[in-house]
């Protein structure tokens, strides 16, 4: 990759980034850098062929080994970006700040010369799988850089060895420079280590200060004068944009991909001091997940956002069990991930094309952890939805680039790809098995077709005794004595595996709680194997609740 791409980045006259740099002849260096950019993250870099070979982290570096955190590679970096420390002005690739975090001599496991080490590296590099030990001042012992299967160059995985330097308390938590002793923060206050256009004091124009970055409650917002956009009033209500189910992915020009959230759609309306957090069917969002109503207060801008409320679990992939059972902080960090913008300063910008509604949000984006930017990818969906599927995520999102936002349309500008298949339902009842002393055994649902409800199975697992006990409260209140199904389920009838299933009372409902089930496949009559339940959906209407339609990739090929 050499330092093309790099170089071909960055403007020198306005960074104080370096150019090049000469190595030692002796070792092998890394560096971890920790840069405060767009979003937070971890810059691992490793000395190879006279650059640092580099991974960006999200996560950051974890000394335990059950974590296998992601790491995409990008453009090799000058072997002096190792000891870069500073701000990299706005306007600028990557701008931000950023720390030498941990920094050392490193070593391929295999003995040798310094050349015959670089060699081995290399070639573990091209093969997809890099195997070293770091002396670091944070991170020391064995780790492994590991490519992951179909995922072009970018996606790898940064696993820690066991060793006697594997441990299970969070090193990121050591936030301190190994060079200057200071935070990401203390940097961002004292650093001369930046780039300024106007050395002579001028007094700004009209335009700059508008542009100038400024600090409210301790949250950065840039203030960027927009013309585009068409005059219009700020939306009382928004009906969220929607996306076709597409079956198996496809590589196409003109599209961009995005992580597919497993969480609550939420769409933020702020104007003029007033903020409101609202579900797509228009409930307010405000006190159930007051975090990112907090945040959103201190945004102070005036403008219609498009985002997932989620909670992160295991592996930091979003988890909608956790969300579902969510009260407080003790409970999981609460985010807000944005990816598209509908209205700002009295101007629609639903007719601007997708690319440049994201770049305006991007460059409006507060500098607060609660909310993020959903990232947008250019590769292949074959190979990112592998990646997807790998770390457990729901799936992935397709978006044409120059796509319009069509309020409360589902089209087929953005398409969904899941990973795992699942699929929104309405509950129509519950069974209690003979001498069963759980509060319920299955739950009976279906989606509805032409205003009927049709049975698609029923559902014993993946609920707590917590869960079902929370789930009878609003269950009593529905009870009725009316078969909310158009065909009668048979909750007795035996299968090949089970032959002789335990005899089951049935208590009907109203038909209007929704929640989320995971399966393996539906069966020719429509019914659901092996589902299990994910959580209830208190964001979605039961009559809006059908069968998904799964359009063709080979339609999106054709049209495209």
């Amino acid at each position: 990759m050499a330092l093309t791409l790099y170089k071909k980045k960055r403007s020198f006259n306005k960074t104080p980034e370096p150019t090049g740099g000469k190595t030692s002849k002796s070792e092998l260096r890394f560096v971890i850098q920790k840069h405060d950019a767009t979003r937070l993250h971890y810059d691992f870099r490793l000395e190879m062929e006279g650059v640092l070979k580099s991974w960006a982290v999200p996560k950051g570096p974890s000394l335990n080994p059950e974590d296998k955190r992601l790491a995409m590679m990008v453009e090799d970096h000058p072997y002096d970006y190792r000891s870069f420390e500073g701000i990299i002005p706005e306007g600028n690739y990557g701008a931000g700040t950023v720390i030498v975090w941990d920094e050392g001599n490193y070593e391929a496991l295999e003995p040798g010369t310094k050349a015959e080490q670089e060699k081995s590296l290399l070639q573990q590099l091209k093969k997809g799988s890099v195997k070293f030990k770091l002396n670091g001042k944070k991170l020391k012992g064995e780790f492994a850089l590991v490519k992951l299967k179909n995922a072009g160059n970018n996606a790898w995985l940064l696993i820690k060895h066991r060793d006697k330097y594997a441990k299970d308390t969070d090193v990121t938590k050591k936030d301190k420079s190994v060079v200057s002793g200071k935070t990401l923060k203390t940097i961002e206050k004292t650093s001369k280590n930046t780039w300024d256009s106007s050395p002579k004091k001028k007094s700004a124009s009209k335009k700059t200060r508008q542009q100038r970055v400024e600090k409210k409650n301790d949250i950065t917002v840039r203030r960027t004068p927009y013309g585009e956009g068409k005059k219009a009033p700020f939306p009382k209500t928004v009906k969220p944009m929607l996306a076709f189910l597409v079956d198996k992915p496809f590589d196409e020009e003109g599209w961009s991909y995005e992580i597919k959230w497993d969480g609550y759609r939420a769409i933020a309306l702020m104007n003029k001091g007033k903020v409101n957090l609202m579900s797509r069917n228009n409930n307010s969002f405000n006190e159930k997940f007051f975090p990112v109503y907090n945040a959103l207060t201190k945004w102070d801008i005036n403008a219609v956002i498009d985002g997932e409320v989620v909670v992160l679990g295991k592996n930091n992939v979003a988890h909608f069990g956790s969300l579902q059972n969510w009260r407080s902080e003790s409970h999981g960090e609460l985010l807000y991930y944005v990816f598209d913008i509908l209205w700002l300063n009295g101007k629609s910008l639903k007719s601007l094309p997708l690319t440049r509604r994201r770049e305006i949000l991007k460059d409006i984006l507060p500098k607060e952890n609660t909310i993020r930017l959903s990232e947008s990818f250019e590769t292949s969906a074959t190979e990112f939805l592998d990646v997807a599927s790998k770390m457990g995520m729901e799936g992935i999102m397709a978006k044409r680039k120059d796509s319009l936002y069509i309020e409360g349309d589902r089209t087929r500008e953005w398409l969904k790809i899941k990973a795992n298949k699942r699929h929104e339902v309405v509950i129509g009842g519950f069974t209690q098995n003979e001498d069963s002393a759980k509060t319920f055994s299955s739950l009976l649902v279906g989606v509805f077709d032409k205003g009927r409800l049709d049975y698609m199975g029923k559902i014993g697992t993946g609920f707590n005794n917590t869960m079902q006990k929370e789930l009878m409260t609003k269950m009593k209140k529905l009870v009725t004595d009316k078969i909310p199904f158009t065909e009668t389920p048979n909750v007795n009838k035996p299968s090949r595996f089970r032959p002789n299933p335990p005899k089951a009372k049935v208590t009907w409902l109203k038909p209007q709680l929704v929640c989320e089930v995971s399966y393996t496949e539906i069966t020719s009559d429509g019914v659901m194997r092996h589902p299990s339940f994910e959580g209830l959906r208190t964001d979605k209407k039961a009559k809006d609740v059908k069968k998904e339609k799964v359009i063709s990739s080979k339609e999106i090929s054709k049209n495209t």
